[in-house]
């Protein structure tokens, strides 16, 4: 007697049907966290595009802080007097983009994983918690928070604006409430 075709548990299923649900499942992680790349390059877009306002419009210094950030990457310390710098902002702003990238990548992958992570404010709220621990961590250990390099208060706001963006992006790729 034979059962329904949809009735087989996974150990039950012949080799080739294993491996292809194992392979449709791999795929589906892997497109999901691609995803998660291009969603911590959104939140990264965003939050360079407001520093730059913030350096252009209201500081009058364009590349501020990329340079700064820079500085205190290569282990220079926060100069008194930065002067702006393209190769330093380039250099920061591809290491920026790195990390952001993982940071998108790390988000999808526990949004794929862990189907308890599925509110759409839970998400924003976890992304904006690990930008600002992140941040701070390596801002406070530079000394390139203060009056005279990046206030607090702008950092507080990019990370809220990138982890919007990388949260809504991610979001959207999840199953709606009422379709579960």
């Amino acid at each position: 007697m034979s059962s329904p075709a949809g009735s087989h548990s996974p150990a039950e299923l012949p080799e080739t049907e294993r491996r292809a649900e194992t392979e449709h499942r791999d795929s589906d992680t892997g497109a999901f966290l691609l995803q998660g790349a291009f969603a911590g390059l959104f939140g990264a877009t965003l939050l360079a595009a407001w520093f730059l306002y913030i350096d252009v419009i209201l500081r009058g210094e364009p590349l501020f802080t990329p340079s700064v950030l820079a500085s205190a990457l290569l282990g220079r310390g926060v100069p008194p007097a930065t002067q702006p710098s393209i190769g330093l902002a380039i250099l920061y702003t591809l290491v920026h983009g790195m990390v952001f990238i993982g940071i998108g990548i790390g988000a999808a992958y526990l949004l794929h994983r862990f189907s308890v992570i599925r509110h759409r404010a839970l998400i924003i709220v976890a992304v904006f918690t690990v930008l600002c621990i992140g941040f701070f961590a390596f801002a406070a250990n530079v000394s390139a928070l203060g009056p005279k390099t990046i206030a607090i208060r702008d950092a507080l706001v990019g990370n809220a604006i990138a982890a919007l963006a990388i949260g809504a992006y991610l979001a959207r790729l999840l199953p709606r409430e009422d379709d579960r």
